[in-house]
């Protein structure tokens, strides 16, 4: 700050070069906020049980893999009456993020992740609310990544029988 009597003051505000604003999509599972980049997001809809089997589900007759929050980072809260699918795209690779609820479209400045969560999966950074909450912002293409990995483990460990040796040939896809 510098003050010159009788003519004015100046002040000088330096912001970090890390700080990004960002359209994100804002989510909740339990009481734990989550924010989806917008610019990753291709639809929403509700999840019904009739539409999936195991982690995949029928998206209009798209094999559509998806990974549910709660269960990824242990949220230990009863699950909610209605669930959410937060449909992403991360390149060529689609994939759903099951949540429990909608809470819309905002802008909101990033914040990095300190050292200790760094190499926490699935989680690219967070930011404050207005309300005072920090949200978790979303590592989209590490939850879709994830996603199609567990898809296709659990395809491999379908085909493998007590009576037959592991299956040597993986299963073809656009996302190899």
């Amino acid at each position: 700050m510098q003050t010159w009597p009788g003519r004015g003051s100046r002040f000088t505000l330096r912001l970090p070069l890390t700080l990004a604003i960002i359209d994100g999509f804002l989510t909740t599972v339990a009481e734990a906020a989550y924010v989806v980049p917008l610019n990753a997001v291709v639809e929403c809809l509700e999840l019904r049980a009739d539409d999936t089997r195991g982690h995949m589900l029928n998206l209009r007759g798209e094999v559509l893999p998806f990974i549910r929050l709660r269960a990824l980072f242990g949220i230990d809260a009863e699950p909610a009456a209605r669930e959410n699918v937060v449909v992403v795209r991360a390149g060529a690779i689609k994939a759903g993020i099951v949540v429990d609820q909608l809470q819309g479209q905002f802008q909101t400045v990033i914040k990095p992740l300190g050292r200790l969560f760094r190499n926490v999966r699935g989680i690219g950074g967070s930011t404050i609310l207005g309300s005072g909450t920090v949200a978790l912002i979303l590592d989209v293409p590490a939850l879709t990544q994830l996603a199609v990995q567990r898809e296709m483990a659990a395809f491999a460990d379908s085909r493998h029988t007590p009576d037959s040796p592991p299956a040597t040939t993986q299963p073809t896809h656009a996302w190899q």
